[in-house]
C-alpha cells in the first residue's frame, strides 16, 4: 500500500507537471472602441425628437439612434469591405429600424413623414403613396 501512495498507480512514477507561470499581460481585444465610447455616432438630432428630457424609448428616438448607428457602420464598411460580421450587424439594425418605421407608419403618419424627411430615409412601407406624391412635387 505504501508503494501505491508514494509512486503512483501500479508502481509507475507520477508525471511531474510543469509549474504554471503567469503569462505576460496581453492587450485585450476591444469590441469596437469607437462604438463603445460613442465617438463616431452623431446623436445631435436626438434632442429634437425626444418627448421629454429622459425619453429614450419612444419610436422616434429609437429610429434616430438606429439611424446614427447605421451611418457609423456604413462608414466603417466603406473602409473595411471584408468585415462580414459588421455587415451582418448592419442588416440586423436595418431590419429593426424597418419594423419600427412600419409601426410608426401605422400609428402616426405625420411623425413617420417627419422622420423620413429629416433623415433622408427611403419609405419602408410598400404601398406608401404619400411618399411618391411628395417626390413628384419636389421634381416639378
Amino acid at each position: 500500500m505504501a508503494l501505491l501512495c508514494k509512486s503512483g498507480v501500479f508502481g509507475k512514477a507520477a508525471v511531474a507537471r510543469p509549474v504554471r507561470v503567469a503569462a505576460p499581460s496581453r492587450a485585450r481585444l476591444a469590441v469596437c472602441a469607437s462604438y463603445k465610447n460613442q465617438e463616431n455616432i452623431d446623436l445631435s438630432k436626438l434632442a429634437a425628437l425626444q418627448r421629454h428630457d429622459k425619453d429614450c424609448g419612444s419610436t422616434e428616438v429609437q429610429v434616430a439612434r438606429l439611424t446614427a448607428r447605421i451611418v457609423q457602420i456604413s462608414s466603417h464598411l466603406a473602409a473595411n469591405k471584408k468585415d462580414h460580421a459588421a455587415r451582418r450587424g448592419l442588416m440586423n439594425i436595418l431590419s429593426q429600424r424597418k419594423s419600427l418605421l412600419q409601426y410608426l407608419y401605422k400609428i402616426d403618419r405625420n411623425g413617420y413623414d417627419k422622420l423620413i424627411a429629416e433623415f433622408g430615409i427611403r419609405s419602408v412601407v410598400v404601398g406608401d403613396t404619400r411618399g411618391a406624391a411628395r417626390k413628384k412635387e419636389v421634381a416639378v
